[in-house]
């Protein structure tokens, strides 16, 4: 600001353009008598002399000297005395030439004007690493476009003046919103905010609200630290050119398994995003967390077949089949007994086409060596396929980093269930009645796969700067990151449900024969396990590859990148891939 303020008022001031007041002339000197009043006395001054000369003049702006008296018979000599001065003074026209008054005090500096500086711009006075005043507004950047703020004297119910500051990042930037200011300008404290970036409102740290010349004037001497866990600057869209500049950021560890730690995360926008001169430092992505293990079925054992029903000695209304059992696999119905000459009924075939077997033939009396043939055995469930380990990098999608998850593996085969077996054959005999053989038993259930295991998921990522498109420009920064998040280990397959037993065969009394034995089920197959999580990565700068940037002049010092997490394994010892190691660099395109 320039002030038109003048001097303080005062008598007399010896300025750069000279004295106020001059000083008069001498009086001039009597005329020379002539020659014959030199030798003749008289009172009359009317003889002839020469006429006296006139005094000099004084100094620049001195009074006119008064006229020489005259001598004895002549005239008074008559004087041309110097005009009188005019009073100038220095302050009139404001400060002086490279000073300023910027306090609005007129008894403080020459002329009121207490702030020395030499302007290189009228207009514009970015921010910048030196902290130049090139507007001599007072501090570097434009003072009078900024809402102020102060952590420890500032009120959210101010109005966000240098003597009025916000608490509050926020509400900074609703104030500067609402009344179309294009900064913030904190001060030099600790803000432990989580920031949501506005386009074309550009954030400034560096300000000292305690100076005693000049409240909040940016200086070397004071830090600005922002600090928030996960993301500390969001800026989600930016469609006018806005800094985030002078500022210590620290991105602490979120608590979210999986998650990434960001100091600055632009999402998107057709400006650039500028983040200079501050330093960052961020703290490690989190660990993915660990894939859950199969479930183990609740029934080790699948349920079994049923028993055929005893024989009929000398009657036909017995000798039923055992039915097929309920269940995922169920196992083949058993076959009927046979009734005197006839032969018994062949079992059915278990779920996954294992065989019934043959009714067994007819007896005569006394001869039931032929009980029915049992069932075939059903047929064993396969291993799930393992999960795949997680990449070395994940990707970028809804605006953040996706891990490198593992995949899940795959639920083991069911296995078949049992066929059922052939009932017996009838008896007969001369002397007396026919007799019915004993059924079948059906055959056991198919035991169940085993169940999958989970995906390790993978670690997450530690990001000075993260852009998910846009346009970044990013300089004249200390970056610091830390570790990778680990990827999580992949979780176990569930162990298989083994087959149930098949039914037994119903007895033949007498003449009759026995009804075979149900098909045992087969054994389910192990779940596939799941396999490990990548490990998360760790860059100053990461990006995709649509991000338009610059990356230069910074000082970058990368954590080291997360481990993979191991695979997981099933009862019959085979086991899933493990996570690759994660990836870091200074300039790092994801996708």
């Amino acid at each position: 600001m320039l002030s038109a303020l003048g001097c303080a008022e005062s008598s007399s001031i010896d300025g750069p353009i000279g004295p106020v007041s001059g000083t008069g002339g001498g009086s001039g000197s009597g005329g020379a008598p002539s020659a014959s009043s030199a030798t003749t006395t008289s009172s009359s001054s009317s003889a002839a002399v020469t006429s006296g000369a006139g005094g000099e003049g004084g100094g620049e702006g001195g009074a006119g000297g008064a006229g020489g008296e005259g001598g004895a018979g002549g005239e008074a000599g008559s004087g041309d005395g110097g005009g009188g001065g005019e009073v100038t003074d220095p302050c009139a026209m404001g400060c002086l030439p490279g000073t300023h008054d910027i306090d609005g005090n007129p008894l403080t500096g020459e002329c009121g004007c207490e702030y020395a500086c030499t302007p290189t711009s009228t207009t514009e006075d970015p921010i910048d690493g030196e902290f130049v005043d090139a507007n001599c507004d007072g501090g570097d950047g434009l003072v009078e476009r900024c809402v102020y703020v102060s952590a420890s004297i500032g009120d959210d119910a101010n109005s966000g003046t240098r003597t009025a500051p916000v608490q509050t990042i926020a509400t900074a930037i609703q104030v500067a919103q609402e009344s179309a200011v294009p900064a913030v300008c904190l001060s030099g404290e600790l803000y432990e905010e989580a920031v949501t970036v506005v386009s074309g409102i550009s954030i400034y740290g560096g300000f000292d609200h305690d100076d005693p010349d000049f409240k909040f004037r940016r200086t070397s001497a004071v830090t600005t630290t922002v600090r928030a866990p996960g993301t500390v600057f969001h800026a989600p869209s930016i469609a006018q050119p806005t800094h985030i500049e002078g500022i210590t950021i620290e991105a602490l560890k979120p608590t979210t398994s999986g998650a990434s730690t960001y100091g600055v995360r632009l999402g998107g926008g057709l400006a650039q995003l500028f983040v200079r001169y501050n330093i960052i430092r961020v703290q490690d992505g989190q660990n993915g967390v660990a894939g859950t293990d199969g479930a183990a079925h609740t029934a080790g054992t699948a349920p079994g077949g049923n028993a055929g029903e005893v024989g009929c000695d000398g009657c036909s209304g017995r000798g039923n089949a055992g039915p097929a059992p309920v269940c995922d696999e169920p196992g083949g119905r058993g076959g009927y007994g046979g009734h005197g000459s006839a032969i018994g009924a062949s079992g059915h075939p278990g779920s996954q086409g294992a065989a019934g077997g043959a009714g067994g033939p007819s007896h005569d009396c006394g001869d039931p060596r032929y009980p029915g043939q049992n069932g075939a055995p059903g047929m064993a469930g396969v291993q799930g396929a393992p999960g795949t380990g997680g990449a070395t990098l994940g990707t970028i999608a809804s605006g953040v980093y996706q891990p490198a998850n593992g995949t899940n593996g795959l639920p083991g085969a069911n296995g078949g269930g049992g066929g059922g077996a052939g009932g017996g054959g009838g008896g007969t005999c001369w002397v007396g009645p026919n007799d019915r053989g004993g059924g079948g038993g059906s055959g056991g259930c198919g035991g169940l796969g085993g169940r999958s295991g989970q995906a390790g998921r993978g670690g997450g990522g530690s990001f000075g700067i993260f852009a998910a498109a846009g346009q970044v420009v990013v300089s004249r920064n200390e970056i610091t990151t830390g570790k990778g998040g680990n990827g999580g280990r992949g979780g176990n397959g569930g162990a298989r449900q083994l087959g149930g037993n098949g039914g037994p065969g119903g007895p033949g009394p007498d003449d009759a024969t026995n009804g075979g034995v149900g098909g045992r089920g087969g054994n389910g197959g192990d779940g596939g396990p799941g396999a490990g999580g990548g490990g998360g990565p760790s860059a100053c700068l990461a990006r995709s590859g649509s991000v338009t940037f610059t990356f230069r002049d910074n000082s970058c010092v990368i954590g080291t990148p997360g481990f993979g997490g191991a695979g997981g394994t099933t009862p019959s010892g085979g086991a899933a891939g493990a996570g690759q190691e994660g990836t870091g660099a200074a300039n790092l395109q994801i996708n």
